[in-house]
């Protein structure tokens, strides 16, 4: 099951490593990094750094204490998390294309019949 879980949160933009981990979370529930690396077997700074991916996506929560814990968000929340980063991107994107475009199009003159040269 872990496996078919992973594949799919990959197709989410989620590496294999914070896949793992946030599945890893969704049954063990809030654990310390300290933890996650004897559990999974990665480098404290691996670990570290895909706690802050898992973050950053909004997958997961850190706790105040200290030691931090970490835990999964819902299922739900989190895809809901990432798809709307991904739609946020997405909009950076056209919003940045537009204006290459038109960056380009005052820099490059045009062929003579209006069109750019191509083979």
């Amino acid at each position: 099951m872990e496996k078919a879980v992973v594949e799919r949160l990959r197709t989410f933009g989620v590496n294999e490593t914070e896949a793992r981990f946030y599945f890893t979370l969704l049954n063990c529930g809030a654990e310390t990094a300290g933890k996650l690396v004897n559990v999974t077997g990665v480098s404290r700074a691996d670990v570290y750094k895909t706690l802050n991916g898992l973050l950053e996506k909004g997958m997961i929560e850190e706790s105040t204490e200290r030691p931090t814990k970490y835990c999964a968000v819902p299922i739900e929340s989190a895809l809901d998390a990432v798809v709307m980063k991904q739609a946020y991107q997405l909009r950076q994107m056209e919003r940045s294309k537009q204006e290459l475009v038109e960056l380009v199009n005052r820099q490059i003159p045009a062929g003579p019949s209006g069109h750019v040269y191509r083979f």
